[in-house]
């Protein structure tokens, strides 16, 4: 594993109806610390299934998936311990819709890490002061916009202080003109030196903060590198054709 590897995955595979279909069908790459992987793809090539995967939403097929010095897809280990490490952003937000921001925010660093309420509701009031909802702390989900929504999953992701944060298509549910709101905020959390994995639709966003953007199709990596490297000089026809769709 190489040193700065936090995460290093190996011929991860995801098949379903016995073999038939291949989400994933031998995905090798690592994730090193500070960086940000955006992972790029058409609908159905295995990109959320990939996201899912590093932190058992999903159960391998087989391969591995080593994070902090332990194979998390072998069996027994205790996954919940490795879960509090990765902060998970989803499209739909998944808030408690019967408890304020605030709660929300709370709730698991009290539960799982034994946070005082004290400690845990100054913690979330310094990052809702971060992304400019400080003023929202005891609003309800249903008083709050798509994006607000969605900055909030974000903060309360960071309660937990995770090693790395993985984004499944943050930005894919909300109003255009949200869109910009949560990305900013992506973008202060790159620049801050967090690791992110973002899978996402958003080429701009791809483009101006991705340290190494992948391109997956047919459940595969059929190309990986730099920003620059990826959108101005691809290399396989894959990816020129997904490229000259979406740009």
């Amino acid at each position: 594993m190489k040193d700065n590897a936090l995460i290093e995955v190996k011929d991860l595979k995801k098949h379903y109806k016995n073999g038939a279909v291949k989400a994933l069908d031998g995905i090798t790459t690592d994730i090193t610390k500070g960086e940000v992987v955006v992972v790029i793809g058409p609908s159905g090539s295995g990109k959320s299934t990939f996201l899912r995967s590093l932190n058992l939403l999903e159960l391998p097929t087989s391969g591995s998936i080593m994070f902090d010095g332990e194979d998390i897809a072998a069996p027994h280990v205790n996954i919940n311990k490795h879960r509090q490490k990765m902060g998970m952003v989803f499209q739909h937000f998944n808030l408690f819709p019967n408890m304020t921001v605030l709660k929300n925010m709370t709730i698991a660093p009290m539960k799982l890490k034994g946070l005082s309420k004290e400690d845990a509701e100054k913690k979330a009031m310094e990052l809702l002061e971060r992304v400019g909802l400080a003023d929202r702390a005891e609003a309800y989900p249903s008083q709050l916009s798509g994006g607000q929504k969605q900055r909030i999953a974000i903060v309360r992701a960071l309660c937990m202080e995770p090693d790395v944060l993985l984004f499944d298509e943050p930005t894919s549910a909300l109003d255009p003109e949200m869109v910009g709101e949560v990305l900013d905020v992506m973008k202060k959390l790159a620049k801050a030196g967090m690791t992110m994995v973002v899978v996402t639709h958003e080429m701009g966003f791809a483009r101006e903060v991705g340290s190494r953007v992948v391109f997956m199709a047919d459940g595969v990596i059929v190309e990986e590198g730099t920003p620059s490297e990826m959108f101005d000089s691809p290399k396989s026809e894959r990816l020129k054709s997904f490229l000259a769709k979406v740009l």
